[in-house]
């Protein structure tokens, strides 16, 4: 499901998601993945909401390049989410097991480099 105030956004992503979806093997996946468009501190987040089976990604409004490019970013972290490679913790975030504080720089956090270093790639490829 997109939420997007702009039907250009909402239809747009709805193009792109399902090659982002198969590029990371997230077909067979039995939550529901929740998109939003808004205005938002960040780039874009994506929440797991426990309770409801359900990925919210929350993408902030920029240029639609930007967008989709965030869009891949944190459908990587749908994924680590999804396999349980990545998971909230009172105290930070658990990578792989390993737990890292809160006070963890950005570009120090394993799972921001991972969603970095795919995130073109992917986006590239859902728009070939």
């Amino acid at each position: 499901m997109v939420e997007a105030r702009s039907t250009k956004t909402r239809k747009f992503f709805e193009a792109i998601l399902p090659s982002m979806i198969e590029q990371l093997n997230l077909q067979n996946s039995r939550k529901l993945l929740m998109v939003k468009v808004d205005s938002i501190p960040s780039q874009g987040v994506t929440i797991p909401m426990e309770g409801l089976d359900t990925y919210l990604v929350v993408i902030n409004k920029q240029d639609i390049t930007q967008m989709g490019l965030t869009l891949a970013h944190e459908m990587v972290h749908v994924k680590q989410m999804a396999k349980g490679i990545l998971k909230s913790h009172a105290k930070g975030n658990k990578w792989n097991g390993k737990l890292y504080s809160k006070k963890t720089k950005y570009l120090d956090q394993p799972w921001e480099q991972d969603a970095f270093a795919k995130q073109e790639l992917i986006f590239r490829r859902a728009i070939a």
